[in-house]
């Protein structure tokens, strides 16, 4: 298991405000934690007051309909903090929390976090303005899904992916299932839109990497609603 350390917290915004005993502190009382790829941390509906600190691989939370229905909704890669909303007003989290290959994290339950951050307003302060940061993702989500076409959802995927790589050649490191929760359809419909994208020549497509031929027309998809 991986140990936390002062040094570590000092790079995290909402921690770095901190005394340098209270970071001692927290990261003695962090709890390390290793999850497998496609093994859940927290299930939707379930009371779950804790604060992550994401080491190393990526956690991804996602949403299911009383039906059955994924939408992906945030990834959480290294170093990305995340607070349980159970911690704010006492209720269920509403997304399941999975790792996405294998992760490892420390976790501090809202006992233990919340007297430190209580002392210090600019911590409260950079806590508020993370959580205002996730409510605008989750806005956009909402409005991708209620008015952007299935092709220019997966053409912001796709570009957002392409982006944080920095690279023309993108590995397919998201399946078809994934693709489709996130974006909000199905599996047979983003492999349609692919094999459109690949037809009209703005990407190539194989089963282990996409290569961006023409963004531009891409970046132009996003602006049709």
């Amino acid at each position: 298991m991986a140990t936390c350390t002062p040094k570590i917290l000092n790079s995290i915004l909402i921690f770095r405000q901190l005394k340098e005993q209270d970071k001692t502190d927290l990261a003695r009382l962090a709890i390390s934690k290793s999850l497998e790829d496609g093994e859940f941390l927290a299930m939707q509906g379930q009371t779950w007051p804790y604060l992550l600190l994401v080491e190393t691989g990526v956690l991804k939370t996602h949403k299911v309909s009383p039906q059955g229905r994924s939408l992906g909704a945030l990834r959480l890669p290294e170093g990305s903090v995340f607070c349980s909303p159970t911690i704010i007003d006492g209720e269920p989290i509403p997304a399941t929390l999975e790792a996405d290959g294998d992760c490892s994290l420390f976790l501090w339950h809202q006992d233990q976090v919340l007297p430190y951050l209580n002392k210090n307003n600019q911590a409260l302060w950079d806590l508020a303005s993370l959580l205002v940061k996730r409510m605008r993702q989750a806005s956009e989500m909402v409005e991708d899904l209620a008015f952007q076409p299935v092709t220019g959802r997966v053409a912001r995927l796709l570009l957002k992916q392409y982006q944080q790589s920095g690279e023309e050649h993108l590995a397919r490191d998201l399946t078809l299932d994934e693709m489709a929760a996130m974006v909000g359809t199905t599996p047979v419909m983003v492999c349609k839109v692919l094999s459109q994208f690949a037809d009209q020549g703005y990407l190539k497509v194989s089963r282990t990497e996409i290569e961006f031929i023409n963004s531009q027309e891409l970046e132009k998809l996003i602006d049709v609603t």
